[in-house]
């Protein structure tokens, strides 16, 4: 009687915890963005600083635009493409994993079958529904290397506006950098022992893909930052909507 209800207490308690993180962290996404709409400026200046010259929109001074000096590295672009399939064998190994569970009842009761799929789902709704059916489809947002500033023919938008004249694959947010931040979601559906000398590698890789977007001038940090976050956002909601469902 005791035990089950220490069970239970921990329960909640675990819910309660998820709960209140996603609650901070939605918050905190909102006023990122808020603060990144308020002061586009931000954008602008990060972007900058990895411009060859100065901004491209006064071409009576600045004849000859520059370009982002690191998306014509070799070994960037080679590292971008290793970074960018991360998700994807992340998200194989989630899949073969929940076949092998289907077809082995004893592996079954060993894995985290209902956490594998609810980082599948997160997957879906995070990466999939929410960043690259609604926000990338219809924010209109130019990236970098598009617009006015940057040498491109399209009016820079801040975070948010939803005005831009992209018309696909737009800039906000970054696809890859919501990919990226799913990897670190990825770290909770394994063993504690595994996850102390996994989830530096992993967190660095995430980081790393949201940084080169920036570097190369594909995204704005706005496009990126808020990208990476919202995927483990809303992983984190789902958690607390996974422990409800158990305790109930």
């Amino acid at each position: 009687m005791k035990s089950a209800a220490m069970t239970t207490l921990h329960a909640v308690s675990r819910q309660r915890t998820y709960l209140d993180s996603f609650l901070v962290l939605t918050a905190f996404w909102f006023l990122l963005l808020a603060i990144f709409h308020a002061w586009p400026m931000i954008d602008v200046r990060i972007s900058l600083s990895f411009f060859s010259s100065a901004l491209c929109m006064d071409r009576a001074t600045v004849p000859q635009c520059g370009h982002f000096t690191l998306s014509k590295v070799a070994w960037i672009t080679t590292l971008r493409w290793l970074l960018y399939a991360l998700p994807y064998l992340a998200a194989a190994a989630v899949v073969i994993a929940l076949l092998v569970a289907g077809y082995s009842p004893r592996l079954r009761y060993r894995m985290p079958v209902q956490r594998l799929w609810m980082s599948l789902l997160s997957l879906g709704i995070g990466t999939g529904l929410i960043t690259n059916l609604f926000l990338k489809a219809h924010s209109g947002r130019p990236r970098p290397f598009d617009t006015d500033l940057f040498g491109g023919k399209l009016q820079f938008m801040p975070a948010g506006s939803f005005n831009g004249a992209c018309e696909r694959n737009c800039s906000f947010v970054s696809g890859e950098a919501s990919g990226a931040g799913w990897l670190i979601c990825v770290l909770f559906v394994l063993p504690p022992r595994y996850r102390i000398w996994i989830a530096p590698p992993v967190i660095l890789a995430s980081v790393a893909t949201a940084g080169l977007r920036v570097a190369v001038g594909a995204h704005y940090a706005s496009d990126a930052t808020l990208g990476l976050l919202l995927s483990i956002t809303v992983f984190l909601g789902l958690l607390a909507l996974e422990e409800r469902i158990a305790e109930r």
